[in-house]
C-alpha cells in the first residue's frame, strides 16, 4: 500500500514534456523529441521509469522509492519529464486505426484536369513547407499544423468526397515532381501534401511511425484507415508514435 500511494503521488507530479512523444514497440521504448528532431531508444533504467509512470506497472525494484525519485530527477534534467502541468503533455495513445486502404492509382482513363490553380497551390505548398522546414524546429512545425487544425474546428467546412480527394492526390503526385523528389523524404513529402490539401479545405493527419529490428522511422498521410501517400505494405510494420 505504501508503494501504491507513492506511485499515485509521483504520477500526479510528473508528466511528459510537451515536445516528447513515446511508444512501446515490442518492449522497446522509443522517444520522439520534437525539440531536437531526433529519436531516442530508452535504456533499461529509463524504460523502468516510463513503465511505472505511463504503462500501468506498479512494482518498484529492490532499491525502492528514493532510487526511483533520483531516476525521475535525471529524466527531468534531460528534458524528457517535467514537474509542472503548464509545461506538460499528458501521454495519450494514437487513436487512428491501422491502415487497411490506400490510394495507389488513378482509376480513370487518362490524366486528371490539371489547371494553373493546381500548379500555383502545389508550388505554394512546396515553398511554404521548405521555408518552414529550414527556419523552424520540428516542434514549431507541428505547432503550426495543430494551430491550423484548431482554426478548422472553429469553422467546419463540408466534407470532401473520396473522389475529390483522389483527384487532388493524383494531381499532387504529378505536380510534385516539378519541385522535388520524394525519395527518402517521407516527412517533407507528407507535410507538403497536407499543406496542398489544406488549401482545398482537406485536413488529413500526418502520422509518425517507428519500427524495431532494425530501427526505422517513417511518416505518412492518413485519414481513417486510408493512406494517402504510400501503400499498406510500406507502413504495416510501423507503430505510430505521434499523430498530428
Amino acid at each position: 500500500m505504501m508503494h501504491e500511494n507513492f506511485l499515485k503521488d509521483i504520477r500526479e507530479r510528473y508528466f511528459l514534456a510537451k515536445h516528447i512523444f513515446y511508444t512501446n514497440v515490442d518492449g522497446h521504448f522509443v522517444v520522439l523529441d520534437l525539440r531536437q528532431n531526433s529519436y531516442l531508444l530508452l535504456s533499461d533504467t529509463e524504460k523502468y521509469v516510463f513503465s511505472l509512470l505511463f504503462e500501468g506497472q506498479n512494482k518498484l525494484d529492490a532499491q525502492g522509492p528514493d532510487h526511483f525519485k533520483k531516476l525521475i530527477e535525471d529524466l527531468v534534467i534531460q528534458g524528457l519529464l517535467v514537474d509542472t502541468p503548464q509545461k506538460a503533455r499528458q501521454h495519450s495513445a494514437p487513436d487512428l486505426p491501422p491502415v487497411t486502404r490506400e490510394i495507389s492509382g488513378y482509376p480513370y482513363d487518362g490524366l486528371p484536369d490539371i489547371r494553373a490553380s493546381h500548379v500555383y497551390r502545389c508550388l505554394k505548398a512546396f515553398l511554404y513547407t521548405r521555408l518552414v522546414w529550414w527556419f523552424n524546429p520540428m516542434e514549431k512545425i507541428i505547432h503550426k499544423i495543430k494551430k491550423r487544425q484548431t482554426r478548422l474546428a472553429a469553422r467546419p467546412q463540408p466534407e470532401a468526397s473520396i473522389e475529390q480527394i483522389r483527384e487532388l492526390i493524383e494531381i499532387f503526385r504529378i505536380l510534385k515532381g516539378l519541385f522535388y523528389t520524394a525519395h527518402n523524404e517521407c516527412l517533407f513529402d507528407s507535410l507538403t501534401m497536407v499543406n496542398f490539401l489544406a488549401s482545398y479545405g482537406i485536413y488529413p493527419h500526418v502520422v509518425f511511425g517507428v519500427q524495431m529490428g532494425p530501427f526505422a522511422a517513417h511518416a505518412w498521410v492518413q485519414e481513417g484507415r486510408r493512406i494517402y501517400n504510400g501503400q499498406i505494405t510500406q507502413v504495416a510494420d510501423f507503430k505510430p508514435i505521434m499523430i498530428v
